[in-house]
């Protein structure tokens, strides 16, 4: 038998599977918790300042001890046996080699385990790795927050209980919030996990959203661009949610630009009174077919927006057919709450430009809503 080398990854290790261990976390906000760090003292998940404002967190179950084989598990099982088990010092090394990279975005990088911090710095200097680590060995983020776990005898640095491996990207908010803006889980292959990150990181970063008056000598073009993109995709200015029609030309607007070209937009309404007090609809959300992030960049800042002024939830409706909308908004955490039957062939009653089957093959008879609770 060979030398244990925790810095290769063998041949042949099985892909983790998706369990739904992280769909809770899109859009939390970070808790009120104190981590010891790699660097000294603490850090404080929700100081905005600790974190940079802007941080990558990754999580890993242990870093193994070159020449130490791990424990057989408590049902026998060996370490490569458990699907995502393997490679917590290949993901830690590929967050190293990167950390550069990640600086010159404004990023900063932590990565996290149930290990202790004295385990953490050990591995941290053999590494020669300049990013910090966070000790979660008292679980207290794990249990506040659930995060995904399995139990697995370790040999030393920590307890039992470790930390399935995932990724968020977290920021402040427009309320000056740390928050999970993405998840990447369950991540496989972990050597990989970092370009993955980063990649990411790039194509966001050359996504810019402001509102319409925000955009200063450009502002006129940005509420042209919303008028042309209105009539383009609903063929009118005039949208109808719900039995209401809103001119949605008048809305609050957030325009999105990509390399200098205008690339989508969000309209908003607010409901300050009345069944719907204290909710934020979005009216119509539309991405100019750019792809690469845009689309949630805007339905982003619309959740922020929504946060700022104080609403409970943000909400929309889309017809049944559209089934792409549909996978968009559940994929960022929004759910489906409540359908509205037959609604569609009421809008064509009323003389509406309402097409009978959509670009699916679907019959375009009823709207859903789907929301966000907001905290």
């Amino acid at each position: 038998m060979g030398i244990h080398d925790p810095s290769v990854l063998p041949e042949g290790l099985e892909r983790p599977v998706d369990d739904g261990g992280a769909v809770h976390l899109m859009h939390m906000r970070l808790p009120e918790i104190a981590l010891s760090s790699t660097g000294g003292g603490e850090v404080r998940l929700d100081d905005a300042g600790a974190l940079g404002g802007r941080a990558v967190l990754f999580f890993y179950p242990r870093t193994g001890i070159p020449g130490q084989a791990p424990s057989v598990g408590f049902g026998g099982e060996t370490w490569e046996s458990i699907p995502g088990a393997r490679g917590c010092t290949p993901q830690s090394c590929g967050f190293g080699a990167l950390w550069g990279e990640y600086a010159r975005l404004g990023v900063r990088i932590f990565g996290v385990s149930t290990n202790t911090r004295e385990h953490q710095r050990e591995f941290k200097a053999r590494s020669g790795i300049g990013f910090e680590f966070l000790s979660d060995a008292e679980l207290k983020l794990t249990r506040a927050m659930r995060l995904a776990t399995f139990a697995f005898p370790v040999e030393s640095g920590g307890p039992n209980e470790l930390l399935k491996r995932m990724a968020w990207y977290v920021e402040r908010d427009a309320c000056g919030v740390m928050r999970i803006r993405k998840v990447w889980y369950p991540v496989f292959p972990p050597d990989q996990n970092a370009g993955v990150v980063l990649e990411w990181l790039r194509k966001r970063a050359r996504v810019e959203v402001r509102r319409v008056e925000d955009w200063g000598g450009e502002s006129a073009s940005a509420s042209a661009y919303v008028q042309r993109e209105l009539e383009r995709n609903w063929l009118s200015t005039e949208i109808w949610s719900r039995g209401k029609a809103f001119a949605a030309d008048r809305l609050m607007a957030f325009v999105a630009k990509v390399d200098g070209a205008w690339a989508g937009h969000v309209t908003l309404a607010f409901e300050e009174d009345g069944a719907e007090k204290g909710s934020c609809e979005v009216i119509t959300l539309a991405a100019g077919g750019h792809g690469g992030g845009v689309g949630s960049r805007l339905l982003e800042r619309a959740e922020d927006e929504a946060r700022a002024r104080g609403m409970k939830r943000v909400y929309l409706t889309t017809t049944n057919d559209n089934v792409r909308a549909l996978g968009f908004y559940q994929r960022r955490g929004w759910r489906m709450a409540a359908l509205y039957k037959g609604m569609m062939d009421r809008c064509r009653e009323m003389g509406k430009p309402v097409a009978l089957v959509g670009e699916s093959g679907i019959a375009v008879r009823d709207e859903i809503e789907l929301e966000l609770g907001l905290e």
